[in-house]
C-alpha cells in the first residue's frame, strides 16, 4: 500500500482548477440565459439583467455551480490516492474558491464597467438570494466531492 500524500492546499493547482471553473460556469450562464431568450421571445429589456430570460435563468445559476466546482473538485483531487485529510484540504479548497469568486465577481460586473455590470447593491442585494447559493456552492463543492469520494470507497469495500 502507498504511504499516504500529505494533506494540504496545492495554490498552483487550486488556482489553476478555478480558472477553469469560473470560465465554465460563466459559459453555461450565458448559454442558458441566451437559449432562454431565443425559447421565450421576452419583451426587451432596459438592462440584461432585468430581461426575463435572464432572471429565470439565475434561478439554475447555484445548480450549475454545484455540478462544475464539483466536478473541477474530482479533478483537483484526481491524483490523491491516500490522503490523510481530504476533508481539510477540501475546505481549505472551498475557502479559497469562494475567496477568489468573490474578488473576480466584484472587479468583474461592480468595479469595471461593461455591458453586465451591476452596481454593489444591484449585484450584493438585486441578485439576492441566488448570488449567495453561488457563493454557498462554490465553498461546499470540494466538500461535497470528499463525502461522495468517501461514500463511494465505503459502497465499494
Amino acid at each position: 500500500m502507498p504511504n499516504p500524500t500529505p494533506a494540504g492546499l496545492r495554490p498552483i493547482r487550486a488556482i489553476a482548477t478555478f480558472l477553469l471553473g469560473y470560465i465554465a460556469v460563466t459559459i453555461l450562464a450565458i448559454a442558458l440565459s441566451v437559449a432562454l431568450e431565443q425559447i421565450t421571445h421576452p419583451p426587451p429589456a432596459k438592462e440584461m439583467v432585468r430581461s426575463e430570460s435572464y432572471v429565470l435563468s439565475e434561478k439554475f445559476y447555484p445548480l450549475i455551480n454545484v455540478l462544475v466546482w464539483t466536478a473541477l473538485s474530482w479533478g483537483y483531487f484526481s491524483i490523491r490516492r491516500n490522503s490523510t485529510n481530504l476533508f481539510k484540504e477540501a475546505l481549505s479548497l472551498g475557502s479559497m474558491w469562494l475567496i477568489l469568486a468573490m474578488l473576480v465577481d466584484y472587479v468583474g460586473f461592480v468595479l469595471i464597467k461593461n455591458p453586465i455590470s451591476l452596481g454593489a447593491h444591484d449585484f450584493y442585494i438585486g441578485q439576492f438570494p441566488w448570488i449567495y447559493l453561488i457563493y454557498l456552492a462554490i465553498f461546499v463543492s470540494p466538500l461535497l466531492y470528499v463525502l461522495l469520494r468517501r461514500k463511494s470507497q465505503a459502497v465499494a469495500a
